[in-house]
């Protein structure tokens, strides 16, 4: 007999306090409130707590599809109950077991449990890259010297620079930026999806809890950054965007985000095979590359 399913729904604005408690303790940056409330509608996100942990479903046929692991910042074999009943719940929807964004101690885990009947893979695009604050926010030795370069030349070229943190009096000055960068672009549906949720962010910037910042030359905004804590360990680094003039501001408003914060972690996100992006995130050298896994768990 199959029981019923999981109760899930939408994320909403209101699960911030839940979806945080659950976090406390992890780095990946899909597990960033503000990234489930923001993507939901690009990714189908739909979440459960059960038995005190979140549970995160994806519907899709995309990148990412299936189950995520019960999180409940207790130890991972508290889980295991919450594994029964995603299979259950899968039963109940006529889906395949499937499971994504998987850390590795999540994949022994469910080893441990599934053994041969789970087939895992992994992209490397799909991986996180961490860096410790103080190395981006103070660039130390020789490995960083192209950086402080390059910072410096931008700031010898435009000598009225100035950064402001961001808040509600100039947030329209950071959607300009995002407009400007968006116009810049080739015809994207993933690049409208990425626009609409920074118009989202700075929309509910308080109830999201964002933070960021705003570059100013002479008074114009020319780049901006948001962020948000995943806890109190892990900043995650959401979106950075320069106006096509300046592209050459990316470096310093990186030094200056990272200088703002006061989590001992930056999470960067992943680079989704874009060869530039992997380039430039691998060019800050992370402390840490977090791979995320799939699994498929197939029946005897």
């Amino acid at each position: 007999m199959i029981l019923p399913g999981l109760s899930f729904r939408e994320p909403m604005l209101s699960d911030a306090d839940a979806v945080r408690f659950c976090t406390r303790r992890v780095l990946q940056s899909d597990l960033s409130f503000a990234n489930i409330y923001l993507l939901k509608k690009k990714y189908g996100t739909e979440i459960v707590f059960h038995m005190e942990h979140l549970i995160r479903h994806f519907p899709g046929d995309g990148r990412l599809r299936g189950y995520t692991f019960p999180i409940s910042g207790a130890a991972i074999e508290d889980a295991l109950p919450c594994l029964r009943a995603i299979e259950n719940d899968a039963k109940a929807r006529g889906e395949a077991l499937r499971f994504c964004l998987l850390a590795e101690e999540q994949v022994d885990y469910m080893r441990s449990i599934y053994g041969d009947k789970m087939v895992v893979n992994q992209d490397d695009g799909d991986a996180d890259y961490l860096y410790k604050r103080e190395s981006l926010a103070s660039l130390p030795g020789p490995r960083f010297h192209k950086k402080r370069t390059h910072i410096n030349a931008f700031l010898k070229k435009n000598s009225h620079t100035v950064f402001r943190e961001l808040s509600t009096a100039n947030r329209e000055d950071a959607l300009h930026i995002a407009s400007a960068w968006l116009r810049a672009q080739d015809e994207s549906p993933a690049l409208h999806h990425e626009y609409r949720a920074i118009e989202n962010a700075l929309q509910h910037m308080e109830q999201l809890q964002m933070g960021g910042g705003i570059v100013y030359v002479r008074g114009t905004p020319i780049a901006m950054a948001l962020y948000s804590q995943i806890n109190e360990y892990v900043t995650d680094i959401h979106y950075e965007k320069c106006v096509p003039e300046f592209r050459d501001a990316y470096a310093f408003i990186n030094r200056e985000i990272a200088a703002s914060v006061n989590t001992e972690w930056l999470n960067r996100e992943e680079d989704l095979n874009i060869p530039g992006l992997r380039k430039a995130k691998l060019s800050y050298y992370p402390t840490l590359i977090s791979r995320k896994y799939t699994a498929t768990i197939y029946a005897d």
